[in-house]
């Protein structure tokens, strides 16, 4: 019997870039003074201590760097194993760990070339990577 998949409850700090995915907009925190992006959310800059962080919108472009077969679901996945996860480095620099679909798990090969794409069919919108086309 597969569970509800669950949501996310944003925090004061994830807030915009929840906002962000819910417009099909993968939004990141840049560093103006250190000239870098950074992800997840965090208070302070990882690259300056000048405290201006802005949201910018990532291209949703990057390359997968590892990625593994699930067989053990998360709860609200039990009907969807096995399913690949992955890391992606985005050409923004940061690394983002999401789903991948639209690959054949016994042809995926680390380096290969992602994009953004969305899962519209969960109670909150996801974002998940396929292969670059």
């Amino acid at each position: 019997m597969s569970k509800a998949r669950p949501t996310v409850e944003p925090t004061r700090l994830s807030a915009p870039f929840w906002a962000g995915v819910a417009e099909r907009r993968l939004l990141l925190q840049y560093d103006p003074a250190g000239e870098r992006y950074q992800f997840y959310p965090r208070p302070l800059s990882l690259f300056s201590d000048s405290g201006a962080l802005e949201w910018k919108e990532a291209s949703g472009q990057g390359k997968l760097i590892a990625y593994t077969l699930c067989h053990s679901p998360a709860p609200g996945f039990e009907d969807e194993v096995p399913y690949l996860l992955g890391v992606i480095q985005l050409d923004e620099g940061p690394r983002i760990f999401a789903r991948v679909v639209n690959a054949d798990a016994a042809a995926i090969k680390v380096g290969v070339r992602m994009r953004l794409v969305w899962d519209d069919s969960a109670p909150q919108r996801l974002y998940q990577f396929e292969p670059a086309r």
